[in-house]
């Protein structure tokens, strides 16, 4: 009795030393957020694909500006907004589209098939994540940066700012937060061709983030092609849309695929 008592302190010993691993983010409601359950929709399948892996883990929410500066060891999130991937191992796990919004009391329907149609405006963006803002001003298109995307919605608002490029999904949670009683007066049109990926992303330069990666890529495809992760995909983009969102996935696993190493 005294042996199993003395194996099972061992037990709960061990369970208590177990490493958690950190990811940094960046709040992108209702992809990931420290107030929503489970830490958004994105975190939801983080969590799912997590518990295939046997890895717990926390997430720290930092600014948008550190975040795409980020060198920390374990991020989740968009790979296209950091200034310096470095060796990391990428594993997608969801998409995002982006869409131009608009405030209809002050403008038209924008059309979006031209920067020509832009000429004369200003258009907001999320500090950091535009690389060809000299294009844009070559265009004469003004570009003001905001460090939110609350921040950019009320500068639509208010008429200071014309258009803005957003996250679909995260301008359109914003707006029903904010301004619930005028939905309807901000317009979007998304733009074709913007799905991205939101990606797990591991540091493969110490022996612990290639350990990690390699436990993410051992359960990827099977957890993505999973039941549990179909059901949290219907609930995020609609059961519609689960066959494309999970193409998409596929394709930017296989982009990112080299990452992983062996």
């Amino acid at each position: 009795m005294i042996r199993l008592w003395w194996l099972l302190l061992l037990v709960l010993a061990k369970g208590a030393c177990a490493e958690v691993v950190v990811f940094e983010s960046t709040e992108t409601p209702p992809f990931w957020s420290a107030s929503l359950p489970e830490d958004g929709d994105a975190g939801r399948l983080l969590g799912i694909l997590s518990r295939a892996a046997g890895i717990a883990y926390s997430i720290e929410y930092v600014p948008v500006k550190r975040f795409t500066r980020s060198h920390a060891s374990c991020i989740v999130g968009t790979p296209d907004v950091l200034a310096d991937p470095g060796g990391r191992a990428i594993f997608p796990i969801a998409v995002f589209n982006s869409a131009f919004f608009f405030y209809r009391p002050h403008h038209d329907v924008i059309e979006s098939g031209s920067l020509a149609n832009f000429r004369g405006h200003t258009m907001g963006v999320l500090r950091g994540t535009l690389e060809d803002k000299a294009g844009f001003e070559r265009n004469g298109i003004r570009i003001e940066e905001s460090d939110s995307i609350d921040s950019l919605l009320r500068k639509l608002r208010r008429g200071r700012i014309d258009f803005s490029i957003l996250i679909e999904a995260s301008g359109r949670y914003d707006i029903d937060r904010l301004f619930p009683g005028e939905v309807g007066h901000f317009a979007t049109v998304e733009i074709p061709g913007t799905a991205r990926p939101i990606a797990v992303m591991i540091d493969k330069t110490s022996p612990q983030g290639r350990a990690i990666a390699a436990r993410y890529r051992k359960v990827l495809d099977g957890v993505i092609r999973g039941p549990a992760y179909r059901d949290a995909l219907a609930r995020i983009y609609g059961a519609g849309r689960v066959e494309t969102v999970l193409r998409q996935i596929d394709r930017f696993v296989g982009e990112y695929r080299n990452t992983w190493g062996e």
